[in-house]
């Protein structure tokens, strides 16, 4: 045979994973523990049933409780003697807890207990807190503050108190004691709140009558010292004559106004260079003077004897023509003489009467000025009277409006103070004897025994569960952190088809086989995951004895030879090998004797009865020396071993027995773990788990060995569908 190293023999680094990392936090798979544990929990509710009836039977005889109770209703606040429409959702709900809090108040509870009729009325209720002929009244004061229930029954304005006892006329009796007590001290509440109110109102109408009265005689008094009978009749007519002085002063300040302005022009004509200028009216007034008139009818005749000597042919040069012109000239003359004469006569006399009407205006302005400031003065000193008379009128007024409000409100607050609803609590429904118990009650009984059996059975298996650290399957591997689950082998009883007596050899005793397809299954990602690393050496480790590593070793070489690969299974156990003994042929040569040098592996290997399956024995015992398996020798058969085979699969000693396994890890390419369904923990898979991941070989996953089907339902589906399936093959 020839040799060919494929790998060196020095351990590779060491990867990067938690070496420490430990079991994950306990679980339970739910629906798993359901089915497995169904007929108890069935029984469990069963019991629970007849516990239920068989307790309300006993209750319902020896310790009944009838409860009686008093339903009331929260009302709005009424103010008014109308009907009450909105309300304020939180003040309302203050006011109802507040109420309930009052119903079972020490006040309430002890006017209750110290009522004489309660011992007349309380009946055997009565004689619970009766000891030697005296009722204990404090004992019964605190049994009601405690079986006392009042509530507001939420979203409503419902108030519901209630009241239990084993009898219905004793518990009717004493509730309907506490109502009237509590509906008594809710009266004297109602009163105590509404005195001071009414108070307050009385004095305050008394208060307002008082200042009315003292305001009217403040009035009668104003009015007579200023002697008014009327003060609006006389401002009246002082403000009208006021008004009559005003535009009378008025009219003198224009016409003064117009005068000064015309007096103004006139005498800057007379200072004028010139002389005045006098106006076509003025000189038209004085031409119908009669003297002007006079001349005017002189000189008419004297033109008309004139044109007379005209027309009797009297040139200009006749004597008496040149008379006439004479004398039509001197009368021209005193024309213009006489009508300038008459001009500045009547310019002076306007003038004068001019200066004349400003002086009459000037004093006529001064006397009415005076009339007005007298008649103001008389008019603000009445606007002052009139101003203080109509204050004193409005107060008195809103005096007299505010008191009859309140005098309102005093009778709106008397009348309200005696309506049903004033106190904001009005009875529903009175206390009634119950007609039935209320407890026990069948409907509750049953399931509480229902509830009760199956919580604490429930409780126990699944503290049983939890407490479970066992690998029952692939979950409980998959809880492990960073663990891998590679596959799994069902139990030997799981198939039908594969003795339990050819377990070692299932794959090639019984091919189409459940354990043979878990092979197969196993087989091909496992071969895959190899081929992408490279690797051609598989440590199989058990976890304990017992585990079956040997045998998913075996059937694991053997499904890989029937894929075509040459596969070579050593068996490394020299503590306790059995791999020589499946297989039918002799413990040696084998592995310790080549270890020591005895024989070659050409001549230790020995073809199987499979195709492509060769086993190198343990050796002989007298070699089977363990630290050769720690040995540098060992790598060396190790990498002879897989350049002759494309597959070498090594079976060692339980982890947990020996380090041997550790020890081969960090000679070859890969290892994988076996753990037995109901035998390793999870925390002996997680340590075992951690020191693989610290060697050399890659840790390839877990295989879980031995699963049953039965086991809470794990698998159950697969397993029997499979087993269907190479049944009817």
């Amino acid at each position: 045979m020839t040799t060919a190293t494929t790998k060196p023999t020095a351990p590779f680094p060491v990867r990067s994973q938690a070496a420490s990392a430990g079991p994950a936090a306990p679980s339970v798979d739910i629906g798993k523990m359901f089915k497995k544990y169904l007929w108890i929990l069935i029984a469990s509710v069963i019991v629970g049933v007849l516990l239920g009836i068989g307790s309300f039977i006993v209750l319902r005889k020896y310790a009944p409780i009838f409860q009686s109770q008093v339903i009331f209703q929260v009302l709005p606040p009424q103010t008014t003697l109308e009907v009450m429409v909105g309300k304020d959702e939180d003040e309302q709900e203050r006011f109802a807890l507040t109420q309930v809090a009052q119903m079972k108040s020490d006040d309430v509870i002890d006017s209750v207990v110290s009522d004489p009729r309660l011992q007349a009325l309380g009946g055997d209720w009565t004689k619970k807190f009766t000891s030697g002929g005296k009722f204990q009244a404090a004992d019964a004061a605190e049994w009601l503050q405690d079986s006392l229930v009042a509530r507001l029954v939420p979203n409503t304005d419902i108030i519901e108190m209630k009241l239990g006892w084993k009898r219905a006329n004793d518990v009717t009796n004493v509730l309907g004691l506490v109502k009237e007590k509590y509906l008594f001290r809710l009266e004297e509440q109602s009163r105590q709140q509404l005195a001071p109110q009414r108070e307050a109102l009385e004095k305050q109408i008394d208060a307002y009558k008082k200042n009315l009265d003292a305001n009217q005689t403040l009035r009668e008094q104003i009015l007579s010292d200023d002697k008014v009978d009327s003060l609006e009749q006389r401002w009246a007519a002082e403000n009208l004559e006021l008004q009559g002085i005003i535009s009378t002063l008025h009219t003198v300040r224009i016409s003064k106004e117009g005068a000064a302005t015309q007096l103004a022009r006139y005498e800057q004509e007379l200072n004028a260079q010139g002389g005045p200028t006098f106006s076509d009216e003025l000189r038209s007034a004085i031409e119908a003077e009669p003297l002007i008139q006079s001349i005017h009818q002189t000189l008419a005749s004297l033109s008309a004897q004139k044109a007379a000597m005209q027309r009797q042919g009297l040139g200009a040069e006749h004597r008496a023509m040149v008379s006439t012109d004479s004398l039509i000239d001197s009368w021209k003359s005193k024309l213009d003489e006489e009508r300038d004469r008459l001009l500045r006569k009547r310019f002076d006399a306007i003038v004068d009467g001019l200066r004349s009407t400003i002086a009459t205006l000037n004093a006529q302005e001064t006397e009415l000025a005076i009339t007005q400031e007298q008649l103001v003065t008389r008019l603000v000193d009445l606007s002052k009277t009139m101003t203080k008379v109509d204050d004193i009128d409005r107060e008195i007024e809103t005096i007299i409006k505010t008191r009859a409000e309140m005098e309102a409100q005093l009778q709106t607050l008397t009348s309200v103070s005696r309506l049903a609803t004033s106190k904001r609590i009005m009875v529903l429904q009175n206390e009634r004897n119950p007609d039935r118990p209320i407890f026990p009650n069948i409907l509750y009984m049953i399931p509480a025994g229902v509830v009760l059996c199956l919580g604490l059975t429930t409780g126990i298996v699944f503290l049983r569960e939890l407490l479970d650290q066992r690998v029952k399957g692939p979950a409980d591997i998959a809880m492990i952190p960073r663990t891998r689950v590679l596959g799994i082998v069902p139990d030997a009883s799981e198939d039908s088809a594969t003795p339990n007596n050819q377990m070692h050899c299932a794959f090639s005793a019984a091919p189409r086989g459940v354990v043979s397809e878990s092979f197969r299954q196993i087989r091909s990602p496992l071969l895959k995951q190899m081929d992408l690393a490279g690797h051609k050496s598989l440590m199989v480790l058990g976890g304990m004895p017992g585990s079956g590593a040997s045998t998913v070793a075996s059937n694991l070489a053997a499904a890989a030879a029937a894929s075509g690969r040459r596969t070579l299974l050593v068996d490394a156990n020299f503590r306790r090998p059995t791999q020589h003994t499946c297989f039918g042929i002799s413990d040696s040569p084998g592995l310790s004797d080549v270890l020591a040098g005895t024989t070659s592996v050409q001549d230790a290997a020995v073809a199987t009865q499979t195709e492509n399956l060769s086993l190198l024995p343990v050796g002989s015992n007298a070699n089977r020396v363990v630290e050769q398996l720690a040995g540098h020798h060992f790598g060396e058969v190790l990498t002879e071993t897989m350049a002759e085979y494309d597959l070498v699969i090594i079976d060692v000693p339980p982890a947990i027995i020996s380090g041997d396994g550790i020890s081969i890890a960090n000679r070859c390419d890969a290892s994988l773990l076996v753990v037995r369904a109901y035998a390793e923990e999870r925390g002996l898979v997680a340590r075992i788990r951690n020191q693989l991941a610290e060697s050399k070989a890659e840790f390839l996953g877990v295989v879980v060995n031995g699963v049953k089907a039965s086991a809470g339902g794990y698998l159950r589906g697969n397993i029997r569908a499979s087993q269907s399936y190479a049944d009817n093959a």
